[in-house]
């Protein structure tokens, strides 16, 4: 019976190390959430969209945390392109072995140059503004 114990918890161990159980936890944040944990800003740079977003709740981003959510981190950031707006959402799983640190990067390089309004989705479909980039027009190779 031991040896069944021991086994069972050293294939947990092993999947939770792999990613798998940070792959089966995964789920889209609500705003609520967001604010809960400290908030969510983001910056462009070169066509380029950085995301900060603590989903452990530890950090204060925008605002100060309420609460605190230790095995949770950022795993992705959804987004798609509205007309001139720019959507995210924010991908939460249990932390994973090789789950990367903030911020977030999104390559935009292949949206059209121009001013876009960056705002989060919440999964009920409301809005919430985030803020105003510029995004520039590609350079032409030689």
């Amino acid at each position: 019976m031991k040896y069944k114990i021991t086994l069972i918890l050293l294939a947990t161990a092993m999947l939770a190390y792999s990613g798998i159980i940070g792959l089966l936890s995964q789920r889209t944040e609500n705003w609520k959430f967001i604010q809960s944990v400290g908030g969510i800003k983001v910056s462009e740079k070169e066509n380029v969209l950085y995301v900060e977003c603590y989903a452990g709740g530890g950090i204060k981003v925008t605002v100060k945390p309420t609460m605190i959510n230790s095995a949770l981190k950022v795993h992705r950031i959804k987004h798609k392109r509205a007309g001139n707006a720019i959507q995210i959402r924010v991908v939460t799983g249990l932390v994973a072995a090789k789950t990367k640190d903030n911020p977030k990067q999104l390559d935009l390089s292949a949206y059209p140059a121009g001013e876009y309004s960056v705002q989060y989705k919440d999964p009920d479909g409301t809005i919430y503004p985030l803020g105003q980039i510029e995004l520039s027009a590609k350079e032409k190779s030689k």
